[in-house]
């Protein structure tokens, strides 16, 4: 092939040049039977072909150029097989004739082709692995959102009542989130029975032969399915049971007339998984598959452990509520049967107590004949401590009273100064010949309550009473004070007794508790004062609190809301 006079059209040349002179592949125009060389790139003009290349290519041109039919990528032939391997792509260019007097010819370097090919073979398979790993990323990332949207909706579900019964509805209708899946759930009872709960089959068609297979299949100790298969294993690990196994294991056990029954619901492969809770087997889930159906996959059992671990808590937590309610109806049912005994046994003894101080009054004023100053003392005596049974069932009436809510508030504005001043010159006389001081802050003089003006003194009599009992004869103090704070006003009253431990500061507040006796010389009582109180103030939308140290001394606290902020 040899360069001649170009004698095509300027305006052709000049266009091919610009398109295809630094193009990578190597092109050529030629023309006539001699393959005249009319155009030629960059890349063809830098081609070295050697002698026997460049015959091998003009047989090819030749052939093109003869039959007039293009010619792709057909290695050049050459018999030295060390030398550079050729192929070459040829196109004929038809004449005004019609008949070709021209190629345009392609010719490429044989190894720089593979290399290329391979090049591209390697970046396509790349890409395409990266295209399937995404789709399996894409997959995953679906399944997961698929699981995860179950689980919360199953969570749900589970969280929406406290009920027993409800809850194990919610749990017998738990499946694994495949197409014709239905589960079958054993509960252990508190006495160790298994007990089957009704099956709900997704096929609502398939429903009532479901509820009729649990009617008549009773779990045995025997049973390959549910609580008896993990029992008997003595592992509280997942069980899985292929279908053949499955099918030949329940025809063992259960007859072929209930292996019948399974089939007609779909019964393929087995997942028990056991229903744990706080170490306890509290039953298990049998996930039964369709027959025929895929094997169960790692992620459907871990799956299925967290949905049984959802179930197992519902079912503990209404257990749980359970006993708790029925431990509350008993003990309100009980305090209501001490409240009432307490009430009649005190409304009982008021009336002989009541007689008693009226005849020793008879007998003191007399009128049963002379007394002489020892029956005097005893007729004392006897009435003292007549008064003090009263006071002591009075305490019992007034304690069982807010609980049955029959004590009545009458609520106002109080003031709180000409209360403490009553209080303070009614007790008085317990200053046992000056050794017992009392003391009144009168801080807060346009201190006011919103509370029961009677209740209010009641309280803080009660308190300034214990203070006396508990403070010794020598020495003692007591304070009466009030401050005014933003809400609510706080009536104190302080002693520099012996202290009560911080571990019953609230345990004072109880009904029928004392203090031991080593920490003060109570007067009697039986440990009502503090209780009856608390629940005074509570009533009234206050409370009472406690501040002691022992060897310092106590302080207790009745706050009670101002008027503007009361309820």
């Amino acid at each position: 092939m040899t360069f001649g006079r170009l004698s095509v059209d300027v305006a052709v040349a000049s266009s091919l040049a610009r398109h295809l002179e630094f193009s990578p592949v190597a092109f050529a125009v030629t023309e006539g039977p001699d393959h005249v060389v009319r155009y030629a790139n960059a890349a063809f003009r830098e081609f070295q072909l050697s002698v026997d290349a460049q015959k091998g290519l003009n047989l090819v041109l030749d052939r093109s150029l003869v039959d007039g039919k293009p010619i792709r990528d057909e290695l050049i032939a050459q018999p030295n097989s060390n030398a550079t391997q050729w192929s070459c792509s040829v196109w004929p260019v038809p004449a005004v004739s019609s008949e070709p007097d021209g190629l345009m010819v392609e010719v490429r370097d044989v190894t720089a082709v593979e290399e290329e090919r391979a090049v591209q073979r390697s970046i396509a398979e790349r890409l395409l692995i990266g295209a399937l790993r995404e789709q399996d990323n894409a997959r995953s990332a679906t399944e997961a959102t698929r699981r995860s949207s179950y689980l919360s909706m199953a969570s749900r579900e589970l969280a929406m009542s406290l009920d027993e019964d409800a809850t194990r509805g919610v749990v017998q209708r738990r499946a694994l989130p495949r197409e014709g899946a239905w589960c079958i759930v054993d509960v252990v009872e508190p006495n160790g029975s298994i007990h089957r709960l009704g099956v709900v089959h997704p096929d609502p068609t398939k429903q009532a032969l479901a509820r009729d297979m649990v009617d008549h299949w009773y779990p045995n100790t025997d049973d390959p399915i549910g609580a008896p298969a993990i029992i008997r294993s003595g592992s509280k690990e997942a069980l899985v049971i292929p279908e053949q196994t499955a099918i030949a294991l329940v025809g063992k056990s259960h007859g072929e007339e209930n292996l019948a029954v399974l089939r007609s619901l779909g019964f393929g492969a087995l997942l028990i998984v056991p229903l744990i809770a706080r170490a306890a087997l509290l039953g298990t889930i049998t996930f039964v598959s369709r027959e025929g159906d895929r094997a169960v996959n790692e992620e459907e059992i871990i799956m299925a452990w967290d949905l049984a671990d959802r179930c197992a808590l519902a079912l503990e937590n209404a257990r749980l509520f359970r006993e708790t309610e029925a431990l509350r109806v008993a003990a309100d049912a009980a305090n209501r049967a001490k409240s009432t005994f307490l009430g009649s046994m005190s409304h009982e003894l008021r009336t002989p107590l009541n007689a008693i101080g009226g005849y020793v009054e008879l007998l003191e004023m007399g009128l049963r004949g002379p007394v002489t100053p020892e029956q005097r003392l005893d007729l004392t005596r006897i009435k003292n401590n007549q008064q003090h049974l009263l006071k002591m069932i009075t305490d019992i009436l007034s304690f069982v009273r807010p609980e049955s809510g029959q004590m009545k508030y009458t609520f106002a504005a109080v003031p709180v100064e000409p209360i403490l001043l009553d209080v303070t010159e009614m007790l008085a006389g317990a200053a046992k010949g000056g050794t017992l001081h009392f003391e009144r802050n009168a801080n807060a003089p346009g201190a006011v309550v919103w509370a029961d003006a009677d209740r209010v003194r009641q309280i803080v009599l009660n308190l300034v009473m214990n203070a006396v009992k508990y403070t010794g004869d020598r020495g003692a103090r007591i304070t009466l004070g009030a401050v005014v704070r933003d809400d609510n006003v706080a009536i104190y009253v302080a002693d520099n007794g012996p202290g009560i431990p911080a571990e019953q500061h609230d345990a004072i507040f109880e009904a029928f508790v004392q203090l031991g006796a080593g920490l003060a010389n109570r007067g009697g009582g039986v440990g009502l004062g503090l209780a009856i109180s608390r629940d005074i103030a509570r009533s009234m939308h206050g409370d009472l609190t406690v501040e002691s140290t022992l060897g310092v001394g106590s302080r207790f606290t009745l706050t009670l809301p101002r008027p503007t902020t009361a309820v």
